[in-house]
């Protein structure tokens, strides 16, 4: 059942046809829509009448309705896409509508006054602005250019903290974004599990973490925080440079091993922390810096040795088991290419058991066997941070320190001023 009475942006009823529509153009292989995989269970889809939809799938699927939460799956107009399947001006039921766009200079969101839930927003307009410059994004904020940032610098934290007339708010908080170590599974040296083994050995996550968040970041060797329901049994592995040295000797490589470490210029500082552990341990580590749209292609085509990235939560463990851990999952980069049979059979099974204890029992096991072949090195969670001014009342993040919920977000905003 759909909420009566919400609206699009652009002055239309938002109906049950606009759910078929929005949830069929994600399943049409020619969209070309990274997310097809969550909801290709999908065997039909009837419209009972404007505000009821029906939504057949042709086997269980238990994370079905937590896919249907995620921001890819947003309801759309069909008006709104153009004939080559293109969305030039994106039309939501938000409490904000798409305004004034400059590529790379600003975005300006406008007040939507037929928004469903009463009262708000309480801003007419909101203006995202990237800075990426550090200094520059705080100065702004003390002079009053913006009203809140997002990533506060961690090397600025300490001395922001114990300041207690900074002139603005700061929020830290545990994060639920993680960084890795990403081994390339499909060819050597990293098809290798006793390769990868000595990684996940040779280094100090503790020294990565301190280095980059310096002591904000939370140790993990895994997907989910200690909140989370689906948090697996196990600790985090301790570093064994001798243990290393054996299992590259073991694999072939008692002389050494030359290899490549790849990152953005925002994980420079993992990449050389993580350097130095490598070559204490018998690799011969280089790094190579390179933008994102270059070091993606290159982690899907299978053409790098060792990548540094992250990812955020998800609230179903699908989300992120059944996109890495499969050979088809659309995110199976960010596990290496990695492929196990048995593993892809018990992905199956999680998707298909409705009971959650059943299901967790599933993911342990998936743990377990992702723990002992290391496609990946987990490093740490990232902290949440964000900074206001005082006058800047009423916000809400959500769980992953983000301001797109609908219950939490920039709608309950208002400024004191």
């Amino acid at each position: 059942m759909l909420e009566e009475g919400v609206r699009f942006h652009n002055d239309r009823e938002m109906t049950a046809e606009d759910v078929k529509f929005s949830l069929e153009r994600i399943l049409e292989p020619d969209t070309g829509s990274r997310r097809r995989q969550n909801l290709e269970q999908i065997e039909s889809i009837e419209v009972i009448d404007n505000h009821t939809v029906a939504i057949h799938l042709s086997t269980p699927f238990a994370p079905f309705l937590s896919n249907l939460v995620g921001v890819w799956a947003a309801i759309i107009p069909e008006e709104s896409v153009a004939e080559d399947g293109t969305i030039a001006e994106p039309v939501g039921t938000g409490p904000f509508a798409f305004g004034d766009y400059a590529m790379n200079e600003n975005l300006t969101l406008e007040r939507f006054d037929d928004y469903w839930r009463p009262d708000v927003p309480y801003l007419d307009e909101v203006v995202l602005m990237p800075l990426s410059d550090d200094a520059a994004r705080m100065v702004a904020l003390r002079t009053g250019a913006v009203d809140l940032v997002t990533s506060v610098p961690e090397q600025l934290l300490p001395t922001l903290m114990a300041n207690e007339d900074r002139g603005f708010e700061l929020l830290v908080a545990p994060g639920t974004t993680w960084r890795m170590a990403i081994m390339n599974n499909t060819r050597p040296p990293f098809d290798d599990v006793r390769v990868r083994q000595a990684v996940n050995l040779a280094v100090d996550r503790e020294e990565v973490m301190l280095a980059r968040t310096f002591g904000f970041g939370t140790l993990e060797n895994q997907i989910w925080d200690e909140k989370s329901f689906w948090r697996m049994a196990a600790d985090v592995p301790q570093r064994d440079v001798e243990k290393a040295r054996d299992l590259l000797a073991e694999a072939g490589y008692p002389d050494g091993l030359p290899v490549t470490i790849e990152a953005r210029s925002t994980y420079l500082d993992d990449a050389q922390v993580v350097q130095g552990h490598l070559n204490e341990a018998g690799f011969q580590a280089e790094i190579a810096i390179s933008d994102w749209a270059v070091l993606s292609d290159r982690m899907r085509s299978g053409e790098y040795d060792i990548a540094i990235s992250g990812a955020g939560w998800y609230a179903d463990p699908d989300g992120r088991y059944g996109r890495f851990y499969t050979p088809d999952g659309p995110a199976n980069y960010f596990a290496g290419g990695y492929e196990n049979p048995e593993v892809t059979e018990l992905l199956r099974q999680a998707r298909e058991q409705v009971d959650p204890k059943a299901r967790k029992d599933i993911y342990q096991e998936i743990f377990d066997i992702i723990q002992a072949e290391v496609p990946h090195v987990m490093l740490y969670f990232a902290p949440n941070t964000m900074a206001w001014r005082p006058e800047v009342k009423g916000f809400r993040t959500d769980r992953q320190g983000g301001l797109s919920n609908a219950d939490t977000g920039l709608a309950y905003v208002w400024l004191d001023r």
